[in-house]
């Protein structure tokens, strides 16, 4: 990969000797020089849309190489990794090809959506320096340790269930545990039955009371107790993984985990990931403005830890923006992550360490405290019937 040098000689010097590559390359190809030997890059470019800072401006223009086998979702690791070896941490939600005007499909071949040469449009964040990505974040989980929970929400209709039958179907790296309430519109439990695929899931609990923000207390208890007792039998997981319901407030099923001592007992919480559906969440959003589902809304955006962007493929390039700059509004910090299909690698499930001591110190060093996210709370749910406590939104944030 060829870096874009400030300065006009060594640009000038920079781009004669990306002349002269794609000249070899072209000479190779003529002479029938296998494909392994080719080589092919990507332009690097920021979408229009973003303010990018001044001290990422000078890699617009620069080369990424781009190996044939590699996923758009690969593509996009090696963009982040050629930045911050010139020391700018990007973080991408989406690559969009502008001849394409739309955003690449991440888990596709990256060939698929890019040729050679092409301009590979970045929407995403920035900061000094690099971050780490979810893979180099894994820390395999120790025996006898606490078990990670994630938190898993998002509106009716984004494919939370979609995601997770492809976790249980498709990855064979981690274990989990799943625990869903039974009023999602596709239940996981029928999907797996009917795929044969029980027995690729550790656990399966299907809950009987869809109203986790002020009843589930005690589901939830029974639910971890019969996951203990299964781990008890020799079956080892990495984790669990709660779905709610579309409009759950995730607020007191946090303050249900934290505070219940049979559950702390052997487990721990990782962080909440919120899933949108690209194509509705700007309707969804607007289309009740201010009233209690509005506030449920934001507050699954607003309380997220991590946010999968799902259905990419579904819209231009233009709307991914401004989906990404409205999550932004409500969220300044969370990593949102692009998808199509609920096809994610199970590394961005897990290792959120939202509540982790070191992390949230860290994040407050780097990002200040105050209005990004917080995990103190989001104030009154809107329920007239709500029992809860939900605090007063003095969390941690950006």
């Amino acid at each position: 990969a060829f870096g874009s040098i400030e300065g006009p000689t060594h640009r000038f010097q920079d781009q004669t000797l990306q002349a002269a590559l794609r000249g070899a390359v072209s000479a190779a190809a003529a002479a029938g020089a296998p494909e392994a030997v080719m080589s092919s890059h990507v332009t690097l470019g920021f979408h229009a849309s973003l303010d990018v800072p001044a001290y990422a401006k000078a890699l617009v223009g620069s080369s990424v190489m781009l190996e044939p086998s590699w996923t758009v979702r690969q593509l996009a690791s090696a963009v982040e990794r050629f930045c911050a070896t010139r020391g700018v941490g990007v973080r991408i939600t989406a690559l969009v090809n502008p001849v394409r005007g739309a955003a690449a499909v991440p888990h596709e071949q990256a060939t698929l959506h890019f040729h050679s040469g092409d301009r590979a449009l970045v929407v995403g964040d920035f900061q000094q320096g690099a971050w780490p990505s979810p893979q180099d974040a894994f820390k395999p989980r120790e025996p006898g340790s606490l078990v990670p929970i994630t938190i898993f929400t998002g509106f009716l209709g984004a494919g939370k269930t979609t995601v997770l039958n492809y976790l249980l179907l498709h990855q064979r790296e981690k274990k989990f545990a799943v625990i869903e309430n039974e009023f999602g519109a596709v239940p996981i439990d029928n999907e797996l039955l009917a795929n044969s695929s029980l027995g690729m899931a550790e656990q399966v609990i299907v809950m009987e009371n869809g109203c986790m923000c002020c009843t589930v207390r005690g589901d939830l208890l029974g639910a971890f107790d019969a996951i203990r007792k299964q781990m008890e039998t020799g079956s080892p997981l990495d984790g669990v993984i709660i779905e709610t319901t579309g409009m759950a407030d995730p607020v007191p099923i946090v303050r249900t985990l934290r505070t219940t001592p049979d559950i702390a007992r052997y487990f721990k919480l990782d962080g909440t990931i919120t899933l949108v559906d690209t194509k509705t969440i700007l309707n969804r959003l607007s289309e009740c403005a201010g009233g209690k589902e509005d506030q449920e809304r934001h507050r699954q955006i607003s309380f997220a830890d991590k946010i999968l962007l799902n259905k990419l493929d579904l819209v231009d390039q233009e709307q991914v923006a401004e989906v990404w700059h409205r999550i932004r509004s409500y969220n300044a910090t969370a990593p949102v992550v692009g998808t199509v299909k609920g096809i994610v690698d199970s590394s961005e499930l897990t290792n959120i360490g939202a509540f982790d001591t070191e992390s949230i110190v860290l994040e407050t060093k780097v990002h200040g405290h105050g209005g990004g996210h917080g995990h103190g709370g989001h104030g009154d749910c809107g329920d007239d019937d709500c029992q809860e406590d939900h605090g007063g939104g003095q969390g941690h944030g950006g």
